[in-house]
């Protein structure tokens, strides 16, 4: 796998096209983009776990540089910032611990493009499978290497990354990803290859990729997925996907012995404003290790599917968007989950999600609101909990 990454890596060796004609107008001719958030994220318990609280106002805010000679320079800075949380709540995320306000580098790094191939060297925002920003807390996590794009052939698009360190959400310096899944693993790098190709099917969108993760004595990862969307004549639309992803340790197995998978299916019909789709997942007869990744065959706002080990669950999701009856901007869903072990050392687990949210558009676009509320129910005598999440964002 090292060796297809170097290969990736070296497609940046023609001559670049020009965009700035200097320095001055290099960084002049940058362009500035940015979030500003203020939230507020709620876990009650309903036994004797502490309650868990954050309010914080901050976001993100990031500049790159017009390209010269096929080179762009990047910065950005996150920051979260304590409005007056429950000191008698514990820290939900938001905030560091002790609800601690946190302000740091966010991105840093020098880009190059050449044969159309994009190499970026430095702290990047990383979107796989497997390391993924998650950007619905107040600051993304980043992760600190090499990634490398070349879409040379069309629908294609092949990635490639080296990475070493990361922050996650309430961290302030970089750290060894490594450590995030055990603070005994010695530093261990992390390589990752991934294609992602448009299927050109007349009348359909279609989707195929294919991923795969190593980190040295600990496990490596494979994911594939294929989505699919069909308009028909009467303007529903037809979609579904499939997606399967293994895990095993490897090497001197440091993070203990690891052998699982999990597959899952969606299917869904969109039409006059709603869409339905039902999910089905199975995980093996490990629970998956997933400190960084992201895309499981279900997400909720607090589960997803691979927290248990010998899993089935089964989940229906219905979403609504009011603009068909004059609301533009207006969204809803009601997402329900039943996870289910047959390992007798766990909890089954149920979620049910309610979500709505406004994006403003006119003279305040990039305005939005959103409330979102869980109820967890762990079955077999566990500890049951909601979640209750408000958002007022500006993006910019």
């Amino acid at each position: 796998m090292r060796k297809m990454v170097v290969c990736l890596l070296l497609l940046c060796l023609s001559t670049p096209a020009m965009a700035a004609d200097n320095l001055k107008e290099m960084f002049a001719n940058g362009t500035f983009k940015g979030e500003i958030q203020l939230l507020q994220f709620t876990r009650h318990f309903d036994r004797t776990t502490t309650d868990r609280q954050d309010r914080a106002l901050g976001g993100s805010f990031y500049y790159r540089t017009d390209s010269f000679k096929g080179i762009n320079l990047g910065v950005a800075f996150a920051s979260t910032n304590n409005l007056d949380s429950d000191d008698d709540k514990g820290t939900y995320g938001l905030l560091a611990a002790g609800h601690d306000s946190v302000t740091r580098l966010q991105e840093y790094y020098v880009q190059f493009h050449y044969f159309d191939t994009t190499v970026k060297v430095g702290a990047q925002e990383v979107y796989t499978p497997f390391l993924f920003p998650h950007p619905f807390r107040m600051m993304p996590r980043s992760f600190r290497g090499v990634s490398a794009v070349n879409q040379s052939f069309d629908n294609l698009k092949l990635m490639a990354f080296y990475l070493k360190s990361a922050v996650d959400w309430d961290d302030e310096t970089f750290g060894d990803i490594s450590k995030a899944i055990n603070p005994q693993i010695d530093s261990e790098d992390v390589y990752i290859i991934g294609a992602s190709y448009n299927v050109p099917v007349e009348g359909m969108k279609v989707n195929v990729q294919g991923w795969g993760f190593s980190m040295t004595d600990v496990f490596n990862q494979t994911y594939f997925s294929a989505a699919a969307s069909k308009k028909m004549d009467n303007n529903m639309v037809l979609h579904g996907g499939a997606k399967f992803f293994t895990q095993n340790s490897q090497g001197d197995e440091r993070n203990g012995d690891l052998d699982t998978y999990q597959y899952g299916v969606n299917a869904g019909l969109a039409a006059f404003g709603f869409d339905l789709t039902a999910f089905y997942s199975k995980t093996g007869d490990d629970g998956i290790v997933d400190r960084w990744g992201y895309n499981k065959a279900i997400i909720q706002q607090v589960w997803h599917t691979g927290i248990l080990a010998d899993e089935d669950a089964y989940a229906a999701k219905l979403s609504y968007d009011f603009a068909d009856v004059g609301a533009k901007g207006l969204s809803a869903y009601v997402f329900h989950t039943e996870y289910d072990t047959h390992d007798s050392n766990l909890n089954d687990k149920a979620e049910t999600d309610l979500s709505v949210q406004y994006a403003f558009s006119g003279d305040y676009k990039g305005l939005g609101l959103r409330a979102r509320y869980a109820m967890i129910n762990t079955k077999g005598g566990g500890e049951d909990f909601t979640d209750t999440r408000f958002y007022i964002t500006y993006k910019f």
